[in-house]
């Protein structure tokens, strides 16, 4: 793993040029940078309770969406843009806690169908209200109600950051210890007095608050949305596949994952149109068959040496 000082040397220098890229760049790699610091956010948000815990997730696209539609109908009424966003997050929060009362009562596949179901649930409820949601529709927001494209991007930046920040001081906790211990063994957390109750709903509520916001700005970014775009299948499996591509239950995994799927995606796109999706399925597969634990592996497994290899041949004493 990488030290504690080159971490957060690393950490800096990615902030320091995230924050000037405004800058020098125009609006379409801003506009790119904005959607791939939306996949980190969300990449984090998954990690916290599917990476740490091991519950894994098919319905975090549930609070993606709420956020969305909470901004979407708060705009139009004069709510400022970034009221509109704490707005965003606390819906989903609101959300989280009964969900996940009903839902960390399962394990293991049961968990996670019912979070799909969920999903679906929540899609449909959507388009069914015509009345306030516009239904199939969806809603169109008109531009003088949004920020620009500059207060987006760092709207998204901070939502990113945040994320991170929140899953290293999780991860470095006596709390994060916890999770881990559920993730590996339940039952025997709970033999040892860990809540495991409190501290996998704990874990839920926050993976939901992030998408909650992160959906709020999408819609201001985006001027528009509707409930295929909101609780799309999709979005739940990218959070999966750039947790999984970069390191599964670490702090840096979803962030070196959302950046190399987001990237690698556009290299193949303008390279191989019509096969991009396969080619990337494809690297993807590879990394998870050869590379469980994801990219960080390459950088733990450097520290899992013996120590006697480590220190070299020892003298035997004669006799």
């Amino acid at each position: 793993m990488l030290s504690k000082h080159a971490s957060l040397a690393s950490a800096a220098v990615l902030v320091v040029i995230l924050a000037v890229a405004p800058a020098v760049l125009g609006e379409y790699y801003l506009s790119f940078l904005t959607q791939l610091l939306m996949m980190v956010a969300l990449a984090q948000a998954w990690n916290t309770i599917s990476g740490m815990t091991g519950y894994v997730s098919f319905g975090h696209a549930t609070f993606f969406g709420m956020g969305s539609y909470a901004a979407a109908l708060l705009l139009p009424l004069g709510v400022p843009w970034w009221a509109c966003l704490i707005a965003g997050a606390l819906v989903a929060l609101a959300l989280s806690v009964p969900l996940g009362f009903l839902t960390l009562r399962l394990r293991g596949p049961y968990f996670a169908i019912a979070m799909l179901g969920l999903n679906e649930v929540a899609r449909v409820f959507v388009t069914l209200w015509v009345d306030l949601t516009g239904g199939g529709s969806g809603i169109t927001l008109s531009p003088e109600l949004l920020p620009s494209l500059t207060t987006s991007y760092y709207t998204m930046f901070l939502i990113a950051v945040a994320a991170t920040v929140i899953v290293a001081a999780i991860y470095h906790s006596r709390f994060g210890l916890e999770l881990r211990a559920i993730r590996e063994d339940e039952g025997a957390a709970e033999m040892v007095g860990v809540n495991t109750t409190r501290d996998k709903l704990a874990a839920f509520v926050l993976s939901a608050l992030i998408p909650g916001a992160a959906g709020a700005v999408l819609v201001m970014y985006t001027s528009y949305i509707d409930p295929a775009a909101a609780f799309a299948p999709a979005v739940n499996i990218q959070m999966i596949v750039m947790v999984m591509f970069g390191g599964s239950g670490t702090v840096w995994g979803p962030v070196l994952g959302a950046g190399l799927v987001m990237g690698l995606r556009e290299v193949f796109w303008a390279e191989f149109p019509a096969a991009h999706l396969m080619l990337l399925g494809v690297l993807l597969l590879s990394v998870v068959l050869f590379l469980p634990g994801g990219l960080m592996a390459l950088f733990t497994r450097r520290k899992l040496v013996r120590p006697e290899v480590a220190a070299g041949p020892q003298e035997r004493p004669d006799g």
